[in-house]
């Protein structure tokens, strides 16, 4: 009787830290492919930012150059569509400059 007690509580305990092992090796696992997203998210960002960096200062230059065709042409609606559309690339350079702020801030808060 007292051998069959000890076997199941044998089986009992290895069940019990198999299970528990089980789990510890499945969370790093998981903590491994976040890590993996948050990485690839964090370079997805960067290409968009650097993306929308370079738009915006097409944008400025190009609305420059067409607010001084403008003037030469003397066309006063392709002055004020280069104001326009420079105006729109200073926008977006400063939305992009506090997007990239932010994201910092949540790629902190993500990593903790």
């Amino acid at each position: 009787m007292k051998t069959t007690t000890f076997t199941i509580g044998i089986i009992i305990a290895l069940a019990v830290g198999g299970g528990i092992g089980y789990s510890s090796g499945k969370n790093i696992n998981n903590n491994s492919a976040q890590t993996k997203e948050l990485q690839d998210s964090i370079a997805m960002m960067k290409e968009q930012s650097a993306s929308i960096q370079t738009m915006a200062t097409m944008m400025k230059t190009g609305g420059s150059m067409m607010q001084e065709m403008g003037m030469e042409l003397k066309n006063d609606g392709a002055v004020s569509k280069g104001k326009d559309m420079e105006m729109m690339g200073e926008k977006y350079m400063k939305e992009n400059i506090k997007a990239s702020e932010s994201s910092g801030t949540m790629k902190n808060m993500m990593s903790k």
